[in-house]
Protein backbone atom coordinates (compact mmCIF):
# COMPACT_ATOMS: atom_id res chain seq x y z
CA UNK A 1 0.00 0.00 0.00
CA UNK A 2 1.30 3.28 -0.56
CA UNK A 3 0.50 5.12 2.70
CA UNK A 4 1.27 8.81 3.94
CA UNK A 5 4.21 8.84 5.81
CA UNK A 6 4.32 7.84 9.83
CA UNK A 7 1.36 5.54 9.02
CA UNK A 8 2.11 1.80 9.14
CA UNK A 9 -0.99 -0.16 8.25
CA UNK A 10 -3.98 0.39 5.70
CA UNK A 11 -7.09 1.45 7.19
CA UNK A 12 -9.86 -1.50 6.80
CA UNK A 13 -13.88 -2.03 6.97
CA UNK A 14 -15.46 -4.91 7.43
CA UNK A 15 -19.03 -6.11 6.81
CA UNK A 16 -21.22 -8.81 8.92
CA UNK A 17 -24.22 -10.57 8.08
CA UNK A 18 -25.58 -13.05 9.82
CA UNK A 19 -27.22 -16.27 8.81
CA UNK A 20 -30.66 -18.29 9.93
CA UNK A 21 -31.98 -21.77 8.74
CA UNK A 22 -35.96 -21.78 8.32
CA UNK A 23 -36.73 -24.66 10.72
CA UNK A 24 -34.76 -22.01 13.46
CA UNK A 25 -36.15 -18.74 14.12
CA UNK A 26 -34.97 -16.14 12.84
CA UNK A 27 -35.27 -13.73 15.96
CA UNK A 28 -32.40 -16.04 17.92
CA UNK A 29 -30.02 -14.64 14.92
CA UNK A 30 -31.31 -11.69 15.44
CA UNK A 31 -30.97 -11.26 19.43
CA UNK A 32 -27.32 -12.86 19.02
CA UNK A 33 -26.09 -10.92 16.21
CA UNK A 34 -27.11 -7.77 18.45
CA UNK A 35 -25.01 -9.17 21.53
CA UNK A 36 -22.44 -9.25 19.37
CA UNK A 37 -22.31 -5.81 17.79
CA UNK A 38 -23.14 -4.12 20.77
CA UNK A 39 -19.67 -5.93 22.09
CA UNK A 40 -17.62 -4.82 18.83
CA UNK A 41 -18.80 -1.06 19.56
CA UNK A 42 -17.67 -1.10 22.98
CA UNK A 43 -14.42 -1.95 21.63
CA UNK A 44 -14.46 0.95 18.81
CA UNK A 45 -14.96 -1.45 15.54
CA UNK A 46 -17.07 0.01 13.25
CA UNK A 47 -18.90 -2.82 11.54
CA UNK A 48 -21.27 -2.45 7.94
CA UNK A 49 -24.42 -4.22 8.38
CA UNK A 50 -26.52 -4.52 5.50
CA UNK A 51 -29.47 -2.98 5.29
CA UNK A 52 -33.19 -4.50 5.12
CA UNK A 53 -33.81 -8.03 5.22
CA UNK A 54 -30.41 -9.46 3.92
CA UNK A 55 -28.65 -8.43 7.48
CA UNK A 56 -30.03 -11.75 8.33
CA UNK A 57 -29.16 -14.47 5.42
CA UNK A 58 -32.20 -17.09 4.55
CA UNK A 59 -32.50 -16.90 1.01
CA UNK A 60 -30.41 -16.92 -1.77
CA UNK A 61 -31.38 -13.57 -2.59
CA UNK A 62 -30.25 -12.05 0.74
CA UNK A 63 -27.05 -13.55 0.25
CA UNK A 64 -26.29 -12.04 -3.38
CA UNK A 65 -28.13 -8.95 -1.95
CA UNK A 66 -25.85 -8.52 1.67
CA UNK A 67 -22.77 -9.08 -0.58
CA UNK A 68 -23.78 -6.48 -2.92
CA UNK A 69 -24.41 -3.82 -0.21
CA UNK A 70 -21.07 -4.95 1.23
CA UNK A 71 -18.89 -4.63 -1.61
CA UNK A 72 -20.67 -1.39 -2.57
CA UNK A 73 -19.59 0.19 1.00
CA UNK A 74 -15.93 -0.76 0.28
CA UNK A 75 -16.02 -3.75 2.70
CA UNK A 76 -12.05 -5.09 2.92
CA UNK A 77 -13.51 -8.08 4.53
CA UNK A 78 -15.98 -9.42 5.95
CA UNK A 79 -17.65 -11.56 9.29
CA UNK A 80 -20.56 -14.13 7.96
CA UNK A 81 -22.21 -14.88 11.23
CA UNK A 82 -24.01 -18.34 11.92
CA UNK A 83 -26.80 -17.08 14.57
CA UNK A 84 -28.24 -20.88 14.19
CA UNK A 85 -27.62 -23.87 12.05
CA UNK A 86 -27.87 -21.65 9.14
CA UNK A 87 -28.29 -22.51 5.14
CA UNK A 88 -25.15 -23.86 4.16
CA UNK A 89 -25.94 -23.44 0.60
CA UNK A 90 -26.99 -19.79 1.30
CA UNK A 91 -23.62 -19.10 3.59
CA UNK A 92 -21.62 -20.18 0.50
CA UNK A 93 -23.80 -17.97 -1.65
CA UNK A 94 -22.20 -15.39 0.33
CA UNK A 95 -18.70 -16.00 0.40
CA UNK A 96 -18.92 -16.50 -3.28
CA UNK A 97 -20.37 -13.12 -4.29
CA UNK A 98 -18.61 -11.05 -1.53
CA UNK A 99 -15.22 -9.53 -3.21
CA UNK A 100 -12.61 -9.72 -0.24
CA UNK A 101 -11.85 -12.58 2.68
CA UNK A 102 -14.58 -13.69 5.16
CA UNK A 103 -14.64 -14.56 8.57
CA UNK A 104 -16.83 -17.40 9.76
CA UNK A 105 -17.95 -18.37 13.17
CA UNK A 106 -20.79 -19.60 14.68
CA UNK A 107 -23.06 -18.67 18.18
CA UNK A 108 -22.54 -20.66 21.30
CA UNK A 109 -25.32 -22.11 23.28
CA UNK A 110 -25.73 -19.46 26.05
CA UNK A 111 -26.72 -21.25 29.34
CA UNK A 112 -29.18 -24.40 30.47
CA UNK A 113 -31.92 -22.59 30.18
CA UNK A 114 -31.44 -21.48 26.61
CA UNK A 115 -30.79 -25.20 24.98
CA UNK A 116 -34.81 -26.04 26.47
CA UNK A 117 -36.17 -23.47 23.85
CA UNK A 118 -33.57 -21.42 22.21
CA UNK A 119 -31.27 -23.99 21.34
CA UNK A 120 -29.37 -22.98 17.41
CA UNK A 121 -27.22 -25.51 17.08
CA UNK A 122 -23.97 -23.49 15.13
CA UNK A 123 -21.74 -25.71 15.96
CA UNK A 124 -23.61 -28.39 13.90
CA UNK A 125 -24.40 -26.38 11.55
CA UNK A 126 -20.30 -24.66 11.14
CA UNK A 127 -19.95 -28.70 10.16
CA UNK A 128 -22.48 -28.16 7.26
CA UNK A 129 -21.09 -24.72 5.98
CA UNK A 130 -17.40 -25.30 5.73
CA UNK A 131 -17.77 -28.82 3.92
CA UNK A 132 -19.99 -26.76 1.64
CA UNK A 133 -17.52 -24.20 1.19
CA UNK A 134 -14.98 -27.22 0.95
CA UNK A 135 -16.59 -28.61 -1.51
CA UNK A 136 -16.95 -25.20 -3.74
CA UNK A 137 -13.17 -24.34 -3.50
CA UNK A 138 -14.30 -21.41 -0.95
CA UNK A 139 -12.05 -22.04 2.07
CA UNK A 140 -8.86 -20.81 0.71
CA UNK A 141 -10.87 -17.12 1.38
CA UNK A 142 -12.34 -18.33 4.58
CA UNK A 143 -10.67 -17.02 7.84
CA UNK A 144 -11.85 -19.60 10.80
CA UNK A 145 -10.72 -18.81 14.51
CA UNK A 146 -8.99 -21.05 16.31
CA UNK A 147 -11.94 -21.48 17.81
CA UNK A 148 -14.87 -20.70 16.10
CA UNK A 149 -17.71 -21.38 18.09
CA UNK A 150 -17.94 -17.95 20.00
CA UNK A 151 -19.61 -15.95 22.72
CA UNK A 152 -20.35 -12.30 21.94
CA UNK A 153 -16.91 -11.20 23.94
CA UNK A 154 -15.14 -14.04 22.17
CA UNK A 155 -16.56 -12.91 18.84
CA UNK A 156 -15.47 -9.45 19.49
CA UNK A 157 -11.72 -10.50 20.41
CA UNK A 158 -12.16 -12.66 17.22
CA UNK A 159 -13.32 -9.97 14.77
CA UNK A 160 -10.49 -7.71 16.42
CA UNK A 161 -8.16 -10.23 15.29
CA UNK A 162 -9.27 -10.67 11.99
CA UNK A 163 -9.13 -6.78 11.24
CA UNK A 164 -5.55 -6.84 11.94
CA UNK A 165 -5.49 -10.11 9.50
CA UNK A 166 -6.76 -8.29 6.64
CA UNK A 167 -4.30 -5.51 7.08
CA UNK A 168 -1.69 -7.84 6.02
CA UNK A 169 -3.38 -9.21 3.15
CA UNK A 170 -4.53 -6.10 1.98
CA UNK A 171 -1.32 -4.19 2.39
CA UNK A 172 0.77 -6.85 0.30
CA UNK A 173 -2.18 -7.28 -2.34
CA UNK A 174 -2.28 -3.67 -2.69
CA UNK A 175 1.69 -3.41 -2.59
CA UNK A 176 3.91 -1.73 -5.19
CA UNK A 177 7.86 -2.35 -4.23
CA UNK A 178 10.95 -0.35 -6.23
CA UNK A 179 13.48 -2.39 -6.79
CA UNK A 180 16.75 0.13 -8.22
CA UNK A 181 19.91 -1.89 -9.60
CA UNK A 182 20.75 -5.30 -9.87
CA UNK A 183 21.12 -7.75 -6.99
CA UNK A 184 24.57 -7.50 -6.31
CA UNK A 185 26.87 -10.47 -7.31
CA UNK A 186 28.27 -11.57 -4.41
CA UNK A 187 24.97 -11.90 -2.40
CA UNK A 188 23.27 -14.72 -4.93
CA UNK A 189 21.28 -15.69 -2.48
CA UNK A 190 19.20 -12.40 -2.51
CA UNK A 191 18.02 -13.37 -6.04
CA UNK A 192 14.29 -13.74 -6.37
CA UNK A 193 11.69 -14.95 -8.92
CA UNK A 194 9.55 -12.07 -10.22
CA UNK A 195 6.61 -14.88 -10.48
CA UNK A 196 7.13 -15.47 -6.86
CA UNK A 197 6.94 -12.13 -5.84
CA UNK A 198 3.57 -11.67 -7.95
CA UNK A 199 2.17 -14.40 -6.55
CA UNK A 200 1.37 -12.32 -3.31
CA UNK A 201 -0.56 -9.75 -5.34
CA UNK A 202 2.82 -7.71 -5.49
CA UNK A 203 3.08 -5.68 -8.17
CA UNK A 204 7.43 -4.42 -8.61
CA UNK A 205 9.04 -1.55 -10.54
CA UNK A 206 12.14 -2.49 -11.70
CA UNK A 207 15.04 0.24 -12.26
CA UNK A 208 18.54 0.65 -12.74
CA UNK A 209 21.00 2.07 -10.36
CA UNK A 210 21.79 4.51 -12.83
CA UNK A 211 18.23 5.86 -12.46
CA UNK A 212 18.40 5.97 -8.51
CA UNK A 213 22.66 8.18 -9.65
CA UNK A 214 21.03 10.24 -12.02
CA UNK A 215 17.80 11.27 -10.11
CA UNK A 216 20.45 11.94 -6.87
CA UNK A 217 22.58 14.04 -9.31
CA UNK A 218 18.96 16.34 -10.05
CA UNK A 219 18.58 16.77 -6.30
CA UNK A 220 21.98 17.30 -5.71
CA UNK A 221 22.21 20.28 -8.23
CA UNK A 222 18.54 22.14 -7.35
CA UNK A 223 18.04 21.32 -3.39
CA UNK A 224 18.49 23.15 -0.34
CA UNK A 225 18.74 20.35 2.38
CA UNK A 226 19.23 22.77 5.79
CA UNK A 227 16.01 21.48 7.29
CA UNK A 228 16.55 18.13 6.39
CA UNK A 229 19.96 17.62 7.28
CA UNK A 230 18.99 19.78 10.98
CA UNK A 231 15.87 16.70 11.37
CA UNK A 232 19.24 13.99 10.82
CA UNK A 233 21.26 15.56 13.65
CA UNK A 234 18.25 15.95 15.80
CA UNK A 235 17.81 12.06 15.31
CA UNK A 236 21.19 11.00 15.84
CA UNK A 237 24.52 12.24 16.76
CA UNK A 238 27.80 11.78 14.86
CA UNK A 239 26.57 13.37 11.30
CA UNK A 240 29.54 14.72 9.46
CA UNK A 241 29.42 18.41 8.48
CA UNK A 242 29.75 19.66 5.11
CA UNK A 243 29.38 17.82 1.62
CA UNK A 244 28.59 14.23 3.25
CA UNK A 245 25.53 15.69 5.54
CA UNK A 246 24.11 16.81 1.60
CA UNK A 247 24.72 13.74 0.01
CA UNK A 248 22.98 11.85 2.49
CA UNK A 249 19.84 14.19 2.42
CA UNK A 250 19.97 14.24 -1.48
CA UNK A 251 20.07 10.54 -1.45
CA UNK A 252 16.67 10.37 0.87
CA UNK A 253 14.94 13.52 -1.17
CA UNK A 254 15.69 11.27 -4.36
CA UNK A 255 13.81 8.16 -2.59
CA UNK A 256 11.09 9.68 -1.56
CA UNK A 257 10.51 11.39 -5.30
CA UNK A 258 10.67 7.42 -6.70
CA UNK A 259 7.79 6.85 -4.04
CA UNK A 260 5.68 9.54 -4.25
CA UNK A 261 6.32 9.50 -8.34
CA UNK A 262 5.76 5.33 -8.64
CA UNK A 263 3.01 5.36 -5.39
CA UNK A 264 5.87 2.69 -4.00
CA UNK A 265 4.69 0.43 -0.59
CA UNK A 266 8.67 0.41 -0.20
CA UNK A 267 11.89 -0.08 -1.72
CA UNK A 268 15.24 -2.17 -2.20
CA UNK A 269 18.36 -0.96 -3.38
CA UNK A 270 21.81 -2.55 -4.27
CA UNK A 271 24.26 -1.40 -2.34
CA UNK A 272 27.58 -3.61 -2.00
CA UNK A 273 28.95 -1.62 -3.35
CA UNK A 274 28.32 0.09 -6.77
CA UNK A 275 26.13 2.36 -5.05
CA UNK A 276 29.11 3.42 -2.39
CA UNK A 277 30.96 4.14 -5.45
CA UNK A 278 28.69 6.41 -7.41
CA UNK A 279 26.36 7.78 -4.51
CA UNK A 280 29.79 7.82 -2.29
CA UNK A 281 27.94 6.94 0.85
CA UNK A 282 26.41 3.79 2.32
CA UNK A 283 22.19 3.99 1.98
CA UNK A 284 21.92 2.47 6.00
CA UNK A 285 21.15 5.78 7.78
CA UNK A 286 18.59 7.03 5.05
CA UNK A 287 16.94 2.95 5.32
CA UNK A 288 16.61 3.53 8.91
CA UNK A 289 14.91 7.02 8.47
CA UNK A 290 12.33 5.67 6.05
CA UNK A 291 11.85 2.55 7.84
CA UNK A 292 11.01 4.55 11.39
CA UNK A 293 8.44 6.07 9.09
CA UNK A 294 6.81 3.32 7.42
CA UNK A 295 8.67 2.98 4.21
CA UNK A 296 10.83 -0.15 4.52
CA UNK A 297 13.99 0.18 2.52
CA UNK A 298 15.48 -3.05 2.02
CA UNK A 299 19.55 -4.04 1.31
CA UNK A 300 21.06 -5.72 -1.39
CA UNK A 301 17.90 -5.34 -3.81
CA UNK A 302 16.21 -8.59 -1.65
CA UNK A 303 12.44 -8.27 -2.74
CA UNK A 304 11.35 -11.44 -0.75
CA UNK A 305 12.90 -9.78 2.71
CA UNK A 306 11.44 -6.07 1.04
CA UNK A 307 8.34 -7.83 1.34
CA UNK A 308 8.60 -9.85 4.29
CA UNK A 309 9.11 -6.37 5.84
CA UNK A 310 5.89 -4.97 4.83
CA UNK A 311 4.08 -8.43 6.36
CA UNK A 312 5.55 -7.63 9.55
CA UNK A 313 4.68 -3.86 9.48
CA UNK A 314 1.60 -4.38 8.19
CA UNK A 315 0.85 -6.96 11.21
CA UNK A 316 2.60 -5.29 14.08
CA UNK A 317 1.00 -1.64 12.65
CA UNK A 318 4.89 -0.15 13.49
CA UNK A 319 8.61 -0.15 12.24
CA UNK A 320 10.35 -2.89 11.07
CA UNK A 321 13.83 -3.84 9.85
CA UNK A 322 15.64 -6.09 7.87
CA UNK A 323 19.26 -8.23 9.95
CA UNK A 324 21.06 -10.90 8.72
CA UNK A 325 21.07 -13.90 10.94
CA UNK A 326 24.44 -13.36 11.62
CA UNK A 327 26.54 -15.06 14.24
CA UNK A 328 26.63 -17.74 17.13
CA UNK A 329 26.97 -16.29 20.70
CA UNK A 330 29.83 -17.12 22.59
CA UNK A 331 29.39 -18.38 26.01
CA UNK A 332 31.38 -15.02 27.38
CA UNK A 333 29.67 -12.24 26.03
CA UNK A 334 27.72 -11.72 29.25
CA UNK A 335 27.12 -13.30 32.25
CA UNK A 336 23.27 -13.65 32.27
CA UNK A 337 23.89 -15.63 29.33
CA UNK A 338 24.65 -18.72 31.84
CA UNK A 339 20.88 -18.33 32.05
CA UNK A 340 19.88 -19.28 28.59
CA UNK A 341 20.78 -22.53 26.09
CA UNK A 342 23.70 -21.09 23.87
CA UNK A 343 22.38 -22.87 21.22
CA UNK A 344 18.85 -20.35 21.07
CA UNK A 345 20.72 -17.72 21.20
CA UNK A 346 21.71 -15.67 17.98
CA UNK A 347 23.71 -12.34 16.94
CA UNK A 348 21.33 -10.59 14.26
CA UNK A 349 23.03 -7.66 12.35
CA UNK A 350 23.06 -5.06 9.75
CA UNK A 351 24.76 -2.10 8.80
CA UNK A 352 22.26 0.03 10.66
CA UNK A 353 18.90 0.70 8.82
CA UNK A 354 17.36 0.00 11.92
CA UNK A 355 14.96 2.70 13.26
CA UNK A 356 17.01 5.11 15.66
CA UNK A 357 14.36 4.40 18.30
CA UNK A 358 14.92 0.87 18.85
CA UNK A 359 18.66 1.23 19.26
CA UNK A 360 20.52 1.71 22.52
CA UNK A 361 22.47 5.09 22.65
CA UNK A 362 23.01 4.98 18.30
CA UNK A 363 25.83 7.13 16.42
CA UNK A 364 26.86 7.39 12.97
CA UNK A 365 29.74 5.57 12.01
CA UNK A 366 30.95 3.25 8.81
CA UNK A 367 30.96 0.22 7.66
CA UNK A 368 33.96 -1.69 8.75
CA UNK A 369 33.70 -4.70 6.08
CA UNK A 370 33.79 -2.45 3.32
CA UNK A 371 36.38 -0.02 4.68
CA UNK A 372 38.52 -3.18 4.43
CA UNK A 373 37.37 -3.79 0.58
CA UNK A 374 37.55 -0.08 -0.10
CA UNK A 375 39.39 1.80 1.43
CA UNK A 376 42.07 0.04 3.51
CA UNK A 377 44.31 2.82 3.53
CA UNK A 378 42.86 5.91 4.22
CA UNK A 379 39.96 7.08 6.60
CA UNK A 380 36.41 5.97 5.98
CA UNK A 381 34.49 8.42 3.49
CA UNK A 382 32.35 6.21 0.78
CA UNK A 383 32.19 3.57 3.59
CA UNK A 384 30.18 6.12 6.49
CA UNK A 385 26.34 6.25 7.22
CA UNK A 386 26.00 3.50 8.96
CA UNK A 387 24.11 3.33 12.82
CA UNK A 388 25.99 1.07 15.20
CA UNK A 389 24.04 0.89 18.38
CA UNK A 390 22.87 -2.43 20.42
CA UNK A 391 18.88 -3.55 19.30
CA UNK A 392 16.96 -2.02 22.83
CA UNK A 393 15.79 -5.57 24.83
CA UNK A 394 12.05 -6.20 23.11
CA UNK A 395 9.73 -8.86 22.04
CA UNK A 396 10.65 -9.42 18.16
CA UNK A 397 9.04 -11.94 15.52
CA UNK A 398 11.53 -13.26 12.65
CA UNK A 399 9.90 -13.96 8.93
CA UNK A 400 10.94 -14.33 5.74
CA UNK A 401 9.67 -15.12 2.14
CA UNK A 402 11.47 -17.17 -0.04
CA UNK A 403 10.71 -18.43 -3.53
CA UNK A 404 9.74 -21.62 -4.25
CA UNK A 405 9.33 -22.26 -8.01
CA UNK A 406 6.81 -19.82 -9.04
CA UNK A 407 5.49 -19.60 -5.89
CA UNK A 408 6.46 -18.52 -2.53
CA UNK A 409 7.04 -20.60 0.43
CA UNK A 410 7.51 -18.88 4.06
CA UNK A 411 8.80 -19.25 7.89
CA UNK A 412 8.06 -17.27 11.40
CA UNK A 413 10.31 -17.48 14.37
CA UNK A 414 9.27 -15.34 17.80
CA UNK A 415 11.68 -14.53 20.39
CA UNK A 416 12.74 -11.39 22.33
CA UNK A 417 15.95 -9.38 22.33
CA UNK A 418 18.05 -9.35 25.29
CA UNK A 419 19.40 -6.38 26.91
CA UNK A 420 22.82 -7.75 26.05
CA UNK A 421 25.80 -5.36 24.89
CA UNK A 422 26.66 -6.79 21.58
CA UNK A 423 30.19 -6.03 21.56
CA UNK A 424 30.29 -5.36 17.69
CA UNK A 425 29.60 -3.13 15.22
CA UNK A 426 26.21 -2.51 12.95
CA UNK A 427 22.73 -2.31 14.73
CA UNK A 428 23.07 -5.35 16.47
CA UNK A 429 21.14 -7.47 18.78
CA UNK A 430 21.28 -10.50 20.79
CA UNK A 431 18.14 -13.06 20.22
CA UNK A 432 16.68 -15.65 22.64
CA UNK A 433 14.50 -17.58 20.24
CA UNK A 434 13.36 -20.96 21.65
CA UNK A 435 14.51 -24.10 19.30
CA UNK A 436 16.78 -21.76 17.78
CA UNK A 437 19.25 -24.24 16.21
CA UNK A 438 16.86 -26.80 15.80
CA UNK A 439 15.24 -24.68 13.66
CA UNK A 440 18.09 -23.21 11.76
CA UNK A 441 19.09 -26.73 10.82
CA UNK A 442 15.97 -28.15 9.89
CA UNK A 443 14.04 -25.24 8.43
CA UNK A 444 16.57 -22.62 7.27
CA UNK A 445 19.78 -24.18 5.89
CA UNK A 446 19.02 -24.89 2.12
CA UNK A 447 15.84 -23.12 2.18
CA UNK A 448 16.13 -19.38 3.30
CA UNK A 449 18.27 -17.24 2.40
CA UNK A 450 20.02 -15.08 5.33
CA UNK A 451 18.19 -12.18 5.72
CA UNK A 452 15.31 -11.99 8.00
CA UNK A 453 12.74 -9.09 8.47
CA UNK A 454 12.22 -8.36 12.14
CA UNK A 455 8.54 -7.16 13.64
CA UNK A 456 9.07 -5.33 17.20
CA UNK A 457 6.28 -7.75 18.46
CA UNK A 458 4.92 -10.83 18.53
CA UNK A 459 2.84 -11.04 15.83
CA UNK A 460 3.14 -14.91 14.64
CA UNK A 461 -0.53 -15.63 15.16
CA UNK A 462 -1.13 -13.08 12.50
CA UNK A 463 1.07 -13.23 10.50
CA UNK A 464 1.05 -17.29 10.09
CA UNK A 465 -2.86 -16.77 9.46
CA UNK A 466 -2.48 -13.81 6.67
CA UNK A 467 0.13 -15.65 4.89
CA UNK A 468 -2.38 -18.77 4.49
CA UNK A 469 -5.17 -16.34 3.49
CA UNK A 470 -2.67 -14.77 0.72
CA UNK A 471 -2.17 -18.61 -0.50
CA UNK A 472 1.16 -19.29 1.08
CA UNK A 473 0.75 -23.06 1.14
CA UNK A 474 3.90 -23.76 3.06
CA UNK A 475 4.58 -21.74 6.69
CA UNK A 476 7.48 -23.19 8.86
CA UNK A 477 7.06 -22.39 12.12
CA UNK A 478 9.35 -22.66 15.14
CA UNK A 479 7.75 -24.71 17.79
CA UNK A 480 8.40 -27.30 19.96
CA UNK A 481 4.82 -29.20 20.17
CA UNK A 482 3.11 -31.19 17.60
CA UNK A 483 0.30 -29.09 15.59
CA UNK A 484 -2.48 -30.28 13.76
CA UNK A 485 -1.89 -29.78 9.81
CA UNK A 486 -2.57 -26.05 9.58
CA UNK A 487 -3.30 -25.29 12.88
CA UNK A 488 -1.83 -22.04 13.71
CA UNK A 489 1.27 -22.79 16.39
CA UNK A 490 1.34 -19.36 17.62
CA UNK A 491 -2.56 -19.51 19.54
Amino acid sequence: MYLPLGTFSPEIRIGFVSASRDCFPRSLSQERSDRLLAEAKKRGLSLVVPQGECHIIETRAHAVEAAAELNAAGCDAAVLYLGNFSPEIEDTGFIKAFNGPVAVMAAAEESAQSLKEDRGDALCGLLSATLAMNRRGLLERVYLPQDPIVTAESGANEIERFLKVVKVIKGIRGATIGLFGPRPRDFETCNYNLASIASLGVEVEEYSLFNLVQRVREVLEKGNFADAIEAMKKQIPGIPEGDFARRLAAYEEALLSFRDELQLSGMATQCWSDQEEVLRHVPCFINARLAAAGFPVACENDAHSLVAELMGQYASDQSVTILDINHSIPRDLHESMEDYPLEDLVGLFHCGNTDPKRLVNPEMKHQVIMKRLMEPDTPPDITRGTIEGQIAASPMTMLQIQGAGNDVHAYIAQGEFLDVDPKTFGSTGTAYIPGFRRFYRHVLLGRFHHHAAVAFSHCGDILFDAMKLLGIKQVYSLNDRYNYVGENPFC
